[in-house]
């Protein structure tokens, strides 16, 4: 006859017994779990140790977003293209701030009268100091402020810088299309516009 306390003991085995295998398990599970990571991260790390930089040649690269995906040869030479029209921009903007700032004498105040009067002085009675703070107001006086044309002036730079920008991110694709592209596109403009920008303060 079994008495009840020979009953609960029985049932508290059972129901230890039970519990171990889920237990046993979880431990497993656990173990799979960071195995799995230590893998996933190996493969990322080994994914980004072979992610050299070094050109390649394919005609799918994207240029500034995915949606911009060449899909064949023809919209691949259609991306060349834009390339070299956008370096061929570039240098004429180049040339265009040469033109309208750099060689245009009504931006620039010539006046004998503002060279300092010291100018008359013996050889070496100047500091190096003295010098370059002359030259520094004669440079000054001699470039009028004007709201509207340094507005201008900054624009220009902004679009110029923005457009060189996007030359370099194209470069940065390390595609040997877009590379020799943007080449060209420098050979073409200097080609037809260089002779603008060839100033002193170039």
């Amino acid at each position: 006859m079994t008495t009840p306390a020979t009953m609960t003991g029985m049932s508290m085995t059972m129901t230890s017994g039970s519990s171990m295998p889920p237990s046993t398990g979880g431990m497993d599970m656990g173990g799979m779990d960071m195995g799995m990571d230590m893998r996933d991260s190996s493969s990322i790390l080994m994914t980004s140790a072979e992610m050299a930089m070094v050109f390649f040649q394919s005609v799918t690269t994207p240029l500034y977003s995915s949606a911009w995906t060449p899909q064949g040869q023809g919209s691949y030479a259609g991306t060349c293209i834009f390339l070299i029209v956008l370096a061929v921009l570039n240098r004429i903007l180049i040339a265009l701030r040469s033109i309208i700032f750099d060689s245009n004498p009504r931006l620039h105040r010539h006046n004998k009268a503002l060279i300092s009067s010291d100018s008359d002085d013996y050889p070496g009675s100047k500091t190096d100091l003295e010098l370059i703070g002359g030259q520094l107001r004669n440079q000054w006086n001699s470039h009028p402020f004007k709201v509207l044309t340094e507005t201008f002036r900054a624009l220009l730079e902004v679009v110029i810088g923005g457009v060189g920008y996007l030359l370099m991110l194209a470069v940065m694709t390390m595609n040997v299309g877009y590379f020799l592209s943007v080449l060209g596109g420098i050979f073409l403009g200097t080609f037809v516009a260089g002779r603008f920008s060839t100033g002193e303060s170039h």
